[in-house]
């Protein structure tokens, strides 16, 4: 029998209420279906986070990866994303039961993070190769998100706290609100994206693979953000992001302003989210609001308010 950590159990009940509580009076029972139907013994799990991911051998050797989510929107999201992304740099789907919440993934090995990469110029080079291959032009039939959702998002969070919560003020969310419309009036191309790119979704295989793609249709100057965010130093955080944006900004041929403007826009969202959450929240998140609004106001002038 595996045993749940506590925290992740608290976790889904927090998140998903009674449908939590139902899928983990199930959970043993959905181990048992998945060693049966795909042959295979399911090992102690990766860190565990909303979704539960192990490790797995089928009885002809092949070591795979077991994901179990409650099925919701989100996961139909990332069905379909890996479905878009599938013989790009994506880890390929071996097989699922979509009503079941269950994907079966290829196990990527060696599997260490490009975050464990010291060289930070060279990993943000591996990640816009990555982008470069995943991104495809948006289709009509699409189902997945539209980036309209993040800024209804944003919206909901001045609606709950007019007055800012914690160090976001309210002039900062207006600004916010405001760009984010601005961005979204452009009416620029619109491309299905990974939605959640970074350090710690890129590993090694055969080759750098990402991995748990959120699903989300927006600009390709967004899908940066996340990874630009990610792995940051405690202080001048300046330095670190303006190399990471020449190089990225130069490899995929991007709007540099317009990048520039949704770091500003996701840093205050990502900031936002965890002041949902909790009272708490990502320092390095935080500081980079006030860095890419320094450096649009550098080169392109001052955002508008």
């Amino acid at each position: 029998m595996l045993i749940l950590p506590k925290n992740y159990v608290q976790t889904i009940k927090n998140v998903h209420k009674e449908k939590g509580e139902e899928w983990l009076n199930k959970f043993q029972d959905l181990i048992k279906y998945c060693e049966i139907k795909w042959k295979l013994t399911i090992l102690d799990p990766f860190e565990l986070s909303y979704n539960f991911v192990a490790p797995a051998i089928r009885d002809n050797g092949q070591e795979v990866v077991v994901k179990l989510s409650i099925p919701t929107n989100a996961f139909f999201s990332e069905v379909e994303a890996l479905q878009y992304f599938a013989g790009k740099d994506m880890v390929s789907i071996i097989d699922m039961d979509i009503n079941k919440g269950i994907i079966i993934l290829d196990r990527l090995l060696p599997g260490h993070m490009l975050a464990s990469i010291e060289d930070d110029e060279l990993a943000t080079k591996i990640a816009a190769t990555i982008m470069d291959t995943l991104w495809v032009k948006e289709t009509q039939s699409t189902k997945l998100p539209q980036i309209e959702e993040r800024e209804k998002s944003l919206l909901r969070f001045l609606n709950n706290y007019p007055e800012g919560k914690g160090p976001i003020t309210t002039p900062m969310l207006h600004k916010a609100t405001n760009t984010f419309r601005r961005l979204l009036a452009d009416g620029k191309d619109r491309y299905i994206l990974h939605g959640d790119l970074h350090h710690y979704n890129i590993l090694k295989g055969e080759k750098w693979t990402a991995i748990d793609p959120k699903g989300l249709v927006g600009e390709r100057e967004y899908d940066t953000i996340q990874f630009l965010l990610n792995k940051l130093p405690e202080s001048d955080l300046e330095p670190v992001l303006k190399v990471r944006i020449e190089i990225l900004v130069n490899r995929l041929e991007l709007d540099e302003k317009r990048l520039l403007e949704w770091g500003f826009v996701h840093s205050v969202l990502s900031t936002c989210w965890s002041l949902e959450e909790s009272n708490d929240y990502n320092i390095a998140f935080y500081k980079s609001i006030f860095v890419f609004e320094k450096l649009h106001k550098d080169k392109f002038g001052r955002l508008e308010c």
